[in-house]
């Protein structure tokens, strides 16, 4: 046996590697990893998100150039790129700890506000009357983050 490829084992008290040497075991922890952030990642919306803003983005700027009356503030569409991130965020949070955390609530309740805010410029809502429903919607919204555990 050629005991030139094999290190001398650190801990006396353990087995040494199966495959005996290091190289082998680094390769193989690396290969996990790999396949642990591959899965981690897969099923993520990334790959279609840039695909789906420019068929929306798209879709306006043809209505528009066509005459049809379609949003008038179609700028407000961008405002629903980071809410969309706050539903993604909140998603994964509440996957990892299977239930609704305060840290999955305040981003899914970030993302609902920012969906909201899109919403009052792109159907030219007036917040005049409405305004005290919003210090309810607070209020509730509050409560409930209190309930929720860390």
């Amino acid at each position: 046996m050629n005991d030139q490829n094999q290190t001398p084992n650190p801990n006396p008290g353990t087995q040494p590697p199966v495959s005996g040497d290091w190289r082998d075991q680094r390769r193989a922890e690396h290969e996990a990893r790999r396949e642990e952030r591959f899965q981690r990642h897969a099923g993520r919306p990334y790959g279609w998100f840039g695909g789906t803003v420019l068929i929306v983005l798209g879709v306006v700027f043809l209505l528009r150039n066509l005459g049809i009356p379609f949003l008038e503030n179609w700028w407000a569409l961008f405002i629903l790129i980071p809410a969309f991130w706050c539903f993604v965020g909140a998603w994964e949070i509440y996957q990892a700890n299977s239930h609704l955390t305060r840290r999955a609530g305040s981003s899914l309740t970030m993302g609902i506000l920012l969906t909201l805010l899109s919403a009052v410029f792109l159907f030219n809502v007036t917040l005049g009357l409405y305004w005290p429903v919003l210090l309810i919607v607070g209020g509730l919204v509050l409560l409930g983050m209190g309930l929720l555990p860390e």
